[in-house]
């Protein structure tokens, strides 16, 4: 859709009002638009000329609920100058994107956090029946949430994202070339793909570089761009202990194993990269609880900000004490009050 057909001040079937473009996605158009009750939204448009299956990603994001996934609100069509347009929205994140974030100055364990948040989003959604695999995983596709008690990272656009057929793992090739995996030029798809790709983007995270090297001239057709892409996947990765003093050599190991070139020598979903992930930073015997937690009292406390959500914070910091001994004995008051209706 031409991101000119949207004025400001446009209505859509008299609930939204357009504010401003936001930018683009695999498909389709984003804007911020504010519901007449429940305030600011994204809303991506999309021509239904054009992506007539574009609704398969609202119907995607119904299904992933996670602290780490950007929340979708509603799906329905408009007409404009007698074309036809589906829409979807979305919660509205205002933070920027993790390609914002990786050059800025901030801590390593802030990184850390929104890399181990990327990495529990992603693992949710390679964990339904069937898994659902992103094919897009790249820092524009990561959304950081600006929170009072920290960031987070949400991972969004799932235009490109499909059930994983398990009968065959042939599928177009799609996502963005930097962060594309060696079989994805070959038209295969695995949860091992977003593995590769999440990989690359936890690379560019912690170290501040790409781990593969590409020359390109400006005037370089897109064949010339998938060729030099594809060829790059055979260089030796970078030390990274070289990159970041803060990373010792076990994170060369995890990044060997996120970036091998044969996808069955990779793990196999990102719930594995996950595990390995957490036995780096909480050590040995951990797992993905202690990060899934971490998210959910950060939910909880974005929720508490609002008398309307409240209930929800409370499920979600009432369910994060009973899974962490640690979370219930710091927050076990906090809950107390909410129940209470009392909100610092």
């Amino acid at each position: 859709m031409n991101a000119g057909r949207l004025s400001s001040g446009q209505l859509i079937r008299d609930t939204y009002t357009i504010v401003r473009h936001l930018g683009s996605g695999a498909f389709g158009d984003v804007y911020l638009a504010r519901h007449r009750y429940m305030g600011l939204q994204a809303m991506k448009i999309f021509s239904k000329r054009e992506s007539p299956d574009a609704l398969e990603e609202a119907y995607l994001l119904t299904k992933l609920s996670h602290p780490n996934i950007v929340r979708m609100f509603e799906a329905n069509e408009f007409q404009v100058e007698e074309e036809s347009y589906g829409y979807f929205t979305m919660e509205y994140v205002e933070g920027g994107t993790l390609a914002d974030y990786k050059s800025a100055t901030s801590s390593f364990a802030s990184k850390l956090y929104l890399a181990a948040g990327l990495l529990s989003g992603l693992a949710y959604a390679h964990s339904q029946n069937p898994p659902i695999i992103h094919r897009d995983i790249s820092p524009s596709n990561i959304l950081v949430d600006v929170l009072r008690s920290g960031s987070v990272a949400k991972i969004s656009d799932f235009g490109l994202a499909k059930h994983l057929d398990t009968e065959s793992l042939l599928a177009s090739a799609a996502g963005k070339y930097l962060y594309m995996a060696p079989e994805s030029f070959l038209g295969i798809h695995t949860t091992a793909t977003d593995v590769y790709a999440g990989g690359i983007v936890l690379f560019e995270l912690l170290t501040g570089e790409h781990p593969f090297k590409v020359a390109l001239s400006r005037t370089a057709k897109e064949e010339e761009v998938a060729v030099a892409m594809r060829k790059s996947r055979t260089q030796t990765i970078p030390d990274v202990c070289h990159l970041n003093a803060e990373l010792d050599a076990r994170w060369r190991s995890f990044f060997t194993a996120a970036l091998a070139h044969n996808y069955d020598d990779r793990p196999r979903d990102a719930g594995k990269l996950l595990e390995l992930f957490n036995c780096l930073v909480h050590g040995p015997g951990t797992s993905s609880v202690s990060t899934a937690v971490s998210a959910m009292v950060l939910r909880a406390k974005e929720l508490s900000s609002q008398v309307s959500t409240l209930d929800g914070a409370i499920d979600l910091l009432e369910t994060a004490c009973t899974r962490d001994p640690m979370v219930r004995a710091e927050y076990a008051e906090l809950l107390s009050f909410w129940k209470r209706g009392i909100v610092q």
